[in-house]
């Protein structure tokens, strides 16, 4: 855990300043007794604050008292009670792992009724599954879907903050697309013309009496520095200061060393497509064997990429594949992917205005990006098509234990009772880190292979900030920053987001905006699964406030001596933690070893009346593979009526 701050500290922190929040995580007053009742909520906040950094660091971060000290501040509107993996969330999968629902918890579950289709998830590959078999078996088919978060969306979901009566949205996790064209006959283009999505957008303007500034569309653009044509980013090397757009020309102005240029202007390059052999061949050996013994360069070029492909593998380069690592080197001048203001949110939002129109009402493409969820629409007795919320489902069996048998008896926990409902097939759009603790008679094959997926965690933070003046005086919009021993993360940025009619914020150094921190936990020098495990466990076990001071201490160290000023720039800091973000893809995991098929295939294929179809089954989770293997499962599940 960081060190607790003295009180001078905490004043430069900010920590006793007014936020949006008025105390540093939800429920945090509940449990501070009847001793803070009248205090004004400055007052309550600052004794909040205060109960929680007086406790020593050995402090157990799971919550006690009836405070939940993990999940932090969630903002406001749709989304404020799902920032990520929330407390009860884990809770309830951590029963579930543990074996904590007997045999006779399961027998005294309540009969909830019977359905065609179960559908376990409601993320892009659950609302996918759903949509699909209503068009593949037409309106009237009784489905009930099963989501365990008290938001629909999976990790395309969204923050939103009020900030100087501003409505601000930022990423949860799942981001950006390229738009697909028109006409292309891929799954993507159908999607796009079935649910009326546009094409074109419009960005928020700059001032042209401003200084010039670029800014990415999305929150990956400006990570690896190839779209530096496109993007300002400045690079931050502890004692040797700031460097703005460090390959405009060819790192000259670095501390790295001449051998070290050299090499990561070869790998920049090294950007051409690779064949199915090449790519193959790259899935028997890690990134980093890839790099310092296949291409001989420098370990400065592993230093480099290890950020981003921690984040987007969830492991270090000497765990990852390097077939992973190979696809990350694209062209400088490619086309900048593009992002909606909260992330892919509006792809889920999509999915479920066409099966409940009147959980999301309205046509417009507007009204779909910002429009509040009619939440009593989504569990009617009425419908045939039901969605409920915080459920988590248990245990999945074929009736009577055979996979030949005609139904399914699916027990999940709601609100601390058990229910159990009878379908006659099931999707699962749930991660396989949960399918194998939920699918009771499943083959021995089947289970050999979940066995062979691990996962990694990953953190997405979004700040809300009253200004940004600090980044526009340095002449950027994104950062990246290295050798940070006690820092976290390691880039950060401003984006310039779409417009619609309803909503237009204005892109201003002295206005609100939000700043988003994307960032993977890997642990190099341990095996792949065990990176994945061990960083989980430290990534679940640390209080939401500890992540607070390791942000507003990483901020300073950046931008303090460029003006950022904590307790005058900072609104909200909301935490979204996801435990099992990336399918980890050691060398073997595509395609196999020692003659064996990739863990992927088997599971593919499901078994008996149990369809499979979860987003990470094309090796690695997208908002893409979860729409077309949700697709999949679903019209899987309606041949099965």
């Amino acid at each position: 855990m960081s060190p607790l701050p003295s009180a001078a500290e905490r004043r430069r922190l900010g920590l006793d300043a007014r936020i949006t929040r008025r105390d540093f995580v939800n429920g945090a007053l509940v449990g501070a007794g009847s001793a803070l009742l009248g205090a004004s909520s400055s007052d309550v906040a600052a004794s909040a604050r205060a109960r929680l950094l007086s406790d020593s660091e050995t402090a157990p971060a799971a919550p006690a008292g009836g405070t939940d000290t993990f999940t932090g501040y969630g903002g406001v509107g749709d989304y404020a009670r799902a920032n990520g993996n929330t407390w009860p969330v884990v809770q309830a999968a951590h029963r579930l792992r543990d074996g904590q629902y007997g045999a006779a918890a399961f027998a005294n579950a309540k009969a909830a009724g019977d359905f065609d289709l179960v559908v376990v998830g409601g993320g892009i590959a659950g609302l996918s599954a759903a949509h699909y078999f209503v068009k593949a078996t037409g309106v009237g088919r009784r489905l009930l879907l099963l989501e365990n978060h008290a938001m629909l969306g999976g990790e395309a979901r969204q923050n939103e903050f009020v900030v100087e009566g501003e409505r601000l949205l930022g990423p949860q996790g799942s981001n950006d697309f390229i738009v697909p064209e028109r006409g292309n006959g891929s799954l993507l283009d159908s999607f796009f013309a079935e649910f009326d999505l546009p094409r074109e957008y419009a960005w928020q303007s700059w001032d042209s009496k401003l200084r010039p500034l670029r800014f990415a569309r999305d929150n990956y653009s400006n990570m690896d520095g190839f779209q530096e044509t496109q993007v300002d980013i400045g690079y931050f090397f502890g004692k040797a200061g700031w460097h703005n757009n460090i390959w405009a020309n060819a790192l000259a102005e670095t501390p790295f060393s001449a051998t070290a240029r050299r090499d990561l202007l070869k790998w920049r390059a090294n950007h051409s497509p690779i064949s199915e052999a090449e790519s193959r061949h790259l899935d028997t050996l890690t990134y980093k064997d890839y790099l310092e013994k296949v291409c001989g360069y420098d370990p400065a070029v592993t230093r480099m990429v290890e950020p981003i492909v921690g984040l987007l593998s969830g492991v270090s380069a000497d765990a990852a594949c390097a077939r992973l690592g190979r696809q990350l080197v694209e062209a400088p001048d490619r086309a900048m992917a593009v992002s909606f203001p909260g992330g892919n949110s509006p792809f889920p939002r999509a999915l479920l205005r066409g099966l409940l129109p009147d959980s999301l009402p309205g046509k417009d493409f507007g009204t779909l990006m910002y429009g509040p969820v009619n939440f009593e629409a989504l569990d009617r007795d009425d419908r045939s098509v039901r969605i409920r919320l915080n459920a988590t489902a248990l245990g999945i069996v074929h009736v009577n234990g055979g996979p030949s048998r005609d139904a399914l008896a699916i027990t999940y926990e709601r609100g601390g009772s058990l229910f159990k409902v009878e379908a006659r097939a099931v999707v699962m759009a749930s991660g396989g880190w949960i399918n194998k603790h939920i699918l009771v008679d499943m083959p021995p094959d089947l289970r050999a292979a979940y066995d062979q997926f691990a996962y990694a965690p990953a953190l997405i933070v979004n700040v809300a900030l009253r200004q940004w003046r600090f980044l526009y005086d340095m002449g950027i919009t994104a950062c990246r920053w290295f050798d940070e021993d006690d820092g976290i993360g390691y880039c950060c940025n401003i984006r310039q987001n779409m417009v619609t009619g309803g909503h237009s914020p204005v892109l201003h150094p002295d206005r609100p905006a939000v700043l988003s921190f994307y960032m993977g936990l890997p642990i190099p020098g341990l095996p792949a699964a065990a990176q994945g495990a061990t960083s989980r466990a430290k990534f679940l076990g640390t209080p939401y406030m500890d992540f607070e001071l390791r942000i507003r201490r990483q901020m300073m160290a950046l931008f303090a001596s460029h003006g950022f000023k904590p307790g005058r720039d900072i609104t909200a800091i909301v935490l979204n933690r996801w435990g099992h973000a990336r399918l980890i893809e050691p060398p073997g995991f595509h395609y196999g070893v020692d003659g064996r098929p990739s863990p992927l295939e088997r599971v593919r294929q499901g078994y008996g009346r149990v369809a499979i179809g979860h987003s990470e089954l094309n090796g690695a989770q997208h908002w893409g593979s979860a729409l077309e293997y949700g697709k999949r499962a679903g019209e899987r599940a309606a041949a099965m009526l």
